[in-house]
């Protein structure tokens, strides 16, 4: 294959409307045409930086290369609405792509994040020419596990990508068109410089100054009128329409990614519910000890090793081996080896599997147990249902949150992971808005990996709140490392498409989703769990006042006396799948 590589910068691209998109084309200076692969983008597609695989050395792997700006961003003509017109334009140009001299008619589809989003919507729309996807890092709902998770608004990314990867774009354009102020641009990227300080705090959610000044971000306001799981977000539901996708996917994740709850669900659900025999046959995944925006595996607490980072796990090889299976038709063996490869941490080391979730995993119930004071001198964990115990009990008051300390966020310093992953949690344990569980000391290790729920018997004095519980792997040394986070809101109890407003003072049962993990926990570890009402500014803070999401000034928010029950009638326990 030739190492002379053609560059076509701004190749126009009409879309079925009328309004013309921008790409950069990258092929080999050969004369026959061959596979192609395109990634369309939000975030400049000169930014090289922001794609899974540089153009050039894939170019020389005897690809044509499509990297295109979306429709309203960088280069690309026309308006930007999140989701909203990436279905047909990904339809539109992936059929452009295979009617061009230079491929052969098979077109793979790339892309982490907001880019994986792209493909998934337009391989929902089935272009006759698309046959293979690489989704890494990306969601199965922009409803929940993208905008919302358990009914809680996920303020700490939604604000962030908004100000720091989408308003500030449309407003510097807008300035070019005389349509916005000067210095609009400059205003909007200063307020990412206050987010911890006064951006996120402030309320009420739908009255945010920065964005109500401006009209760069409508769609920031639509996310917050749409609280429930409307006909708004089924419009743009991947998991709802896996029936549509007929090619083969390869997934990569994270377990501290922000998406690993997408990931997941559209590597599971493809394999049983994908379009074709061949799309339901041939889905891959990978799931590394990575962040969004950290692949390296080392986060400022702690390391997984040297093998951890998604460039010793070979991801690009990976991805050139797909492709080079399902678009060239070449002879890999990929479909003959086992289809899901984890990161168990722990104890730090890569494995192949069969499924997911694993088939010899066995859901074993550590249930919560105190004397009433877990949120002042702890409580414990043990696969030992309860006795007579009384509850616990602590004060949820929304002007003072929990604190987000890690986990799988999106937040300023996403970058280096300075707020992602393993953080240690012995200070948010401490909180007296906090209640906390400890197992003793195991003997020997033990190893959960899958899916991940709590099932939580409790009541509150106000008519909505949320649930917050954390796992954590506690050292021998005392740190309490985040292993994951899940929410729950209360009006949401039900599903999120129903809102049902508690009755205070009852005991009710929440069922919990904190997605999944892989770990072991070592001979002297414990495992410990905690459960407080907010992890600010992960999520927005529930004001308890049972109203519409995003209208409650600070004045309006109504502290929470919260009750977990733990008694033999009312159990409380965390459900780990362990493997033997």
């Amino acid at each position: 294959m030739s190492r002379r590589v053609i560059v076509e910068r701004d190749v126009e691209i009409p879309m079925r409307d009328g309004v013309v998109l921008r790409a950069d084309v990258y092929r080999p200076d050969v004369e026959h045409p061959l596979p192609a692969i395109l990634a369309r983008l939000p975030y400049n597609k000169d930014d090289l930086g922001m794609l899974d695989a540089h153009p050039i050395v894939t170019a020389e792997r005897g690809y044509a290369v499509v990297y295109q700006d979306t429709r309203g961003r960088y280069r690309s003509d026309g308006e930007f609405y999140p989701f909203r017109d990436e279905g047909t334009d990904g339809y539109d140009t992936v059929e452009w792509v295979a009617d061009q001299p230079w491929c052969d008619g098979a077109v793979g589809m790339t892309g982490a994040s907001y880019i994986g989003a792209t493909l998934w919507l337009a391989a929902v729309q089935q272009p006759p020419h698309l046959k293979a996807l690489f989704p890494q890092f990306t969601a199965s709902d922009y409803y929940e596990g993208w905008t919302y998770q358990g009914g809680a608004f996920q303020l700490g990314f939604t604000l962030l990508w908004t100000l720091a990867h989408l308003a500030w774009e449309t407003a510097d354009r807008w300035v070019g068109e005389g349509r916005a102020g000067a210095g609009e641009a400059e205003r909007l990227v200063a307020a990412t410089d206050r987010m911890m300080d006064d951006v996120y705090r402030y309320m009420p959610l739908a009255g945010l100054p920065v964005l109500c000044e401006s009209e760069t971000a409508p769609y920031y306001f639509d996310w917050i009128a749409h609280a429930a799981r409307d006909s708004y977000w089924r419009a743009i539901a991947v998991n709802e329409e896996y029936h549509r996708v007929q090619v083969p996917a390869y997934h990569t994740g994270g377990w501290y990614d922000i998406f690993l709850l997408g990931t997941l669900e559209n590597y599971v659900r493809m394999r049983t519910e994908g379009g074709s025999e061949v799309a339901r046959a041939n889905q891959h995944l990978l799931v590394g000890p990575w962040g969004h925006g950290n692949q390296s595996g080392v986060f400022p607490e702690l390391s997984y090793g040297a093998m951890s980072s998604q460039v010793h796990a070979g991801v690009y090889e990976r991805q050139m081996r797909f492709f080079d299976t399902y678009l060239k038709g070449e002879a890999t063996g990929l479909a003959e080896e086992p289809p899901v490869c984890l990161f168990v941490m722990g104890e730090n080391r890569w494995r192949q599997e069969k499924e997911w979730p694993l088939a010899r995993a066995v859901p074993e119930r550590w249930y919560i147990h105190s004397d009433g004071r877990a949120n002042t001198d702890g409580g414990t964990l043990s696969p030992l249902g309860p006795g007579s115990e009384p509850p616990d009990s602590y004060l949820h008051d929304p002007r003072q949150p929990t604190p987000t300390v890690g986990g799988a966020v999106f937040l300023p310093g996403i970058e280096a992971g300075a707020d992602a992953g393993p953080r240690d949690h012995r200070s948010v344990a401490a909180r007296s808005d906090v209640v906390s569980y400890t197992s003793d000391p195991l003997d020997k290790p033990l190893e959960v990996t899958g899916p991940l729920t709590f099932h939580l018997w409790a009541a509150t004095s106000a008519v909505d709140t949320d649930f917050v519980v954390r796992l954590c792997d506690v050292f021998p040394d005392g740190r309490r490392m985040l292993l994951a986070e899940g929410v729950l809101r209360a009006r949401f109890r039900y599903g999120y498409g129903t809102e049902c407003l508690l009755k205070p003072g009852e005991a009710t049962a929440f069922d919990i989703d904190l997605v999944a993990t892989s770990n072991v926990f070592r001979p002297g570890h414990r495992i410990g769990v905690d459960i407080s009402s907010s992890s600010w500014p992960r999520f927005d803070v529930n004001p308890n006042t049972g109203h519409r999401l995003g209208v409650d000034a600070l004045s309006d928010v109504a502290p929470a006396v919260q009750t977990v029950w733990h008694s033999e009638e009312h159990a409380s326990y965390i459900v780990l799948p362990t493997i033997g």
